[in-house]
């Protein structure tokens, strides 16, 4: 008897399209990595005639997600939609259903984290988000299994891409329209860019890595966040005479009176670690107790950055369930 694991996308946009197109292409490697054969049930899609890539099927495409999510052949769902409305929902259906879920949904879990976790808790299945903060940097994986034995006391950082690219720019000479307009037409910004100028994406990263690092049940709204769009090119160019740069900075710290957060721009020297951040780049420092300052720096934003974190997760919960499919191929 061979057991294989089902996969089902929710959503095929440029992350969810650059993870089906490797777990089709990549599938030997991802197998050896994971100790489970896996098989791709179903792809959920808004747009039917959108060019899909061609190691993708069209038999995989379907219009339905909900019966995606609810499919008893998909043991994963994995949500890449985005937003919170059909994609909260759609999450914890596939979790009371006892589904394991991969999301890149920083909106979700940093306004529902800690519901859904008990929800997946109840339901005995996993719920994975790495892909949610930093893209490429592993900082909840860093969180979550390196420090895990260590108190983490202050986690600070540059965790939105597309602030470090419109600043970089502005630092370069670019007015923020110019700037964020080329971050538009290069992917890094949506086409409704409010929540990364705005700072509400950072503060949603910031909420998730207090749930993660403190259990705190921080939720991104709760977060006092404001973001760089009032910031104007003479203001950047002031700073950079004097030797500062400015970037939107997140801080989380432990203190005796609880957890305390922000978000907001921040004029740094040109030395420091998160000044030096150009492009889509994050920079996160972790302080631990007995572990020190540890310092996480890649690129935050982008499609391919992004599904190298949802693969990264994917391989983690196949992980979990290779034990019990290898009971089942034997008995």
């Amino acid at each position: 008897m061979t057991t294989t694991v089902g996969i089902g996308l929710l959503g095929c946009g440029t992350v969810g399209a650059s993870v089906a197109d490797r777990l089709q292409r990549d599938r030997e490697r991802i197998v050896e990595r994971a100790g489970v054969s896996y098989c791709l049930r179903a792809i959920a899609i808004r747009d039917c005639m959108k060019r899909r890539p061609e190691s993708l099927e069209r038999e995989l495409f379907t219009t339905a997600a909900r019966a995606v999510a609810d499919d008893p052949r998909v043991d994963v769902v994995v949500e890449l939609i985005g937003g919170l409305d059909d994609a909260a929902d759609l999450v914890e259906r596939a979790l009371r259903r006892g589904r394991h879920v991969v999301t890149a949904n920083k909106d979700l879990i940093g306004t529902q984290g800690p519901q859904l976790r008990r929800i997946a808790e109840s339901a005995g299945a996993s719920l994975r988000y790495d892909a949610a903060v930093g893209g490429a940097v592993p900082v909840l994986r860093i969180l979550e299994e390196a420090l895990a034995g260590d108190e983490i006391l202050r986690v600070t950082g540059v965790l939105n891409g597309t602030c470090t690219a419109i600043l970089s720019a502005m630092e370069a000479g670019s007015s923020f329209e110019k700037a964020l307009a080329d971050a538009q037409r290069l992917g890094y910004a949506e086409a409704d860019p409010s929540n990364d100028i705005a700072g509400i994406d950072a503060a949603h990263k910031l909420a998730i890595i207090a749930q993660t690092a403190f259990g705190a049940p921080l939720l991104s709204p709760q977060i006092p966040t404001k973001g760089i769009r009032g910031i104007t090119q003479a203001d950047v160019a002031n700073a950079r005479s004097r030797g500062l740069r400015t970037r939107l900075v997140a801080s989380l710290e432990r203190t005796a009176q609880g957890v305390r957060a922000s978000v907001a721009p921040v004029v740094l020297p040109e030395d420091h670690e998160f000044a030096r951040t150009q492009g889509v780049e994050n920079a996160v420092q972790i302080d631990a107790r007995a572990a020190g300052r540890l310092t996480l720096r890649g690129d935050g934003a982008g499609g391919s950055a992004t599904a190298s974190s949802v693969l990264g997760d994917i391989v983690a919960v196949l992980r979990t369930i290779a034990p019990a499919a290898s009971i089942l191929a034997t008995a």
